[in-house]
């Protein structure tokens, strides 16, 4: 892993790191519909404060397609790219000393959904780097707790998290640096800074990134001194001594007793929490970057110190270009957190509910909002699961000719497709809001279900296959291409039997025809059960061929523990693959 980290990082590292960046003026920035700002020059002076800016600008770049919330400004703003067709994204990772919960996991399904439809959707080549905290106060006082090096916690929670995110589908990242591995990057960082006046060093060994100096802190997240002396309120008796501003905060600090340290220009330390994105991603990704994801509690202060301190040591105006940020997760309207014991593992989850169910639960809500998590939150997902689930089976079995109706309403059906795809898109370029791309599909389906529904008159043998095979294969590249949702399909199943000869079609035809045979011999729907019998020689009959329905049923339920599922609708019966076992019974 660490030798596919540093051919990443030799790809994609655009911008060489150096000790002393090259000072500059920055050039007047071109905004949204030709409004040009008024040229900026900032000096870094040592010890002077910076002077006021813009919070946020437009950056020159290439169109996307994409509008997408900026946190700073409250509005929708065009994403724009630093590269033609590249979008570099630097994600916060999790600190592994513990298990990750459905909290974490709706923050990263979140992600992955929306840089899937920037993949699959919008055409971008997303590079995305997540870092992995590996060294942290939680790991120390884990380690301690349990007597075993801070190693062995951190190698064991960081494979059981990816592990969790392979269950849920979540597409791994292009890089996922640790810390530990890059304690020069951050020591040369903190040089940096301390270079140009904009950090300290403490009587302690400690380095504190000066807020004072800086002058233009509280970026993304407006904060006045008093507000942060009141958020400092915990730690200031132990930093009151040492810092100069309860805003500063610390790049680098000296190692008590114990701990693990590693050597640098201040004494033996380690890095400070917020310095390693900003190191991290300026090593791999260079300088601007495009997108930074994180959860909303991330914003500040962890966000809002990695721009100061990027701004400061690259001596530009604005380090990331646009800054995603996720809602969380809530129980009876608490954030789902280890520190108050509400937390529901990922492990758990799976026990009771399917991977498809909890993505498409991502899906029914915008990204940037706060969910609230009960036992019945899943509920709506599971009847779109089902809804979904039930429509592509039945067209398909159209398609093969398993389930007969009245001739479909083709121009209907490929203009609510063309329709679909553009409210789609449109719902997916205004920030992705993947709730009415949802509720989009389940029209298109709601009238493909009204045209698979209409009762045949006659024998007619016209189909319109086309446009039902055209509803399908958008439905699945949707669904499991952008939005990670499994349908497993009549497709499949042909495709399967081709692989085996055919062998499988044919024996799976051979025992629906038989099998229902047997239920309309048991239902008397059979011409010879219905022949001259009185309406108590009917119920008789019916009672006494009931146990050759029962054999029906068992045979169904036995073929889908195999993953072979049938339907029965009026008239005749179809089959296809269905989804993994444990899917079925959790009823999605």
């Amino acid at each position: 892993m660490s030798a596919a980290r540093c051919l990443g990082c030799l790809v994609l590292h655009h911008l060489p790191h150096t000790r002393h960046p090259p000072h500059r003026a920055l050039t007047p920035l071109l905004g949204g519909r030709g409004t040009v700002h008024s040229p900026l020059r900032l000096w870094l002076v040592p010890d002077k404060r910076w002077n006021a800016s813009v919070s946020w600008v437009l950056p020159q770049g290439h169109e996307t397609g994409i509008n997408i919330y900026n946190s700073t400004t409250k509005t929708k703003v065009p994403l724009r790219t630093h590269h033609p067709g590249l979008l570099t994204w630097y994600n916060c990772g999790p600190t592994v000393y513990d298990s990750a919960h459905i909290g974490h996991a709706l923050s990263y399904i979140k992600i992955d959904i929306i840089r899937r439809i920037m993949t699959r959707v919008f055409d971008l080549n997303v590079i995305m780097v997540m870092g992995i905290t590996d060294i942290d106060d939680k790991i120390i006082r884990r380690s301690q707790e349990l007597q075993v090096s801070f190693r062995e916690i951190t190698e064991h929670y960081e494979q059981e998290f990816f592990n969790d995110m392979d269950r849920l589908r979540v597409w791994r990242p292009s890089l996922a640096p640790r810390v530990t591995e890059h304690v020069p990057h951050i020591i040369a960082f903190t040089q940096g800074i301390l270079d140009r006046g904009l950090a300290y060093v403490a009587v302690d060994g400690s380095v504190y990134f000066n807020t004072g100096a800086y002058g233009r802190y509280g970026k993304l997240f407006p904060v006045h001194e008093e507000e942060a002396t009141a958020a400092a309120t915990a730690t200031a008796a132990a930093a009151a001594v040492i810092k100069k501003s309860p805003r500063d905060f610390a790049l680098w600090k000296l190692a008590k007793k114990g701990e693990p340290s590693w050597p640098s220009p201040w004494g033996r330390g380690r890095p400070g929490w917020h310095i390693e994105c900003s190191a991290m991603a300026s090593h791999i990704l260079g300088v601007p970057l495009d997108v930074h994801g994180g959860g909303i509690d991330l914003r500040f202060p962890h966000h809002e110190n990695e721009e100061a301190q990027c701004c400061a040591f690259h001596d530009t105006q604005q380090w990331c270009n646009y800054w995603l940020h996720v809602g969380h997760l809530h129980t009876r309207r608490e954030k789902m957190s280890k520190s108050l014991y509400n937390t529901i593992s990922v492990e758990a989850l799976l026990q009771q509910h399917s991977v498809n169910t909890f993505r498409l639960f991502c899906l029914l809500s915008h990204y940037r909002n706060n969910v609230e998590f009960g036992p019945t939150s899943l509920d709506q997902a599971k009847v779109y699961m089902r809804k979904i689930r039930s429509f592509l089976h039945d067209a398909y079995a159209y398609i093969n000719g398993q389930l007969k109706c009245a001739p479909l309403d083709e121009s209907a059906l490929k203009m609510k497709l063309v329709e679909t795809r553009a409210r789609v898109r449109r719902s997916l370029a205004d920030d992705f809001d993947t709730a009415r791309a949802v509720e989009a599909v389940m029209d298109l389906i709601t009238l493909g279900n009204r045209e698979l529904k209409k009762q045949s008159q006659g024998t007619s043998l016209d189909r319109s296959a086309g446009s039902m095979a055209a509803i399908c294969s958008y439905i699945h590249y949707l669904m499991e291409e952008v939005f990670g949702i499994h349908f497993p399909s009549v497709s499949d199943a042909s495709n399967l039997s081709l692989e085996s000869g055919g062998r499988l079609f044919q024996v799976m035809n051979a025992v629906l025809e038989l099998r229902d045979r047997v239920r309309k011999f048991a239902l008397l729907q059979d011409t010879d059960g219905q022949t001259g019998l009185s309406v108590e020689e009917v119920k008789d009959k019916k009672r006494e061929r009931m146990p050759l329905l029962h054999a029906c049923d068992h045979l169904r339920e036995e073929l889908l523990k195999s993953g072979l599922q049938i339907k029965d609708h009026k008239g005749n019966t179809s089959w296809s693959l269905a989804d993994e076992t444990t899917e079925q019974k959790k009823g999605v």
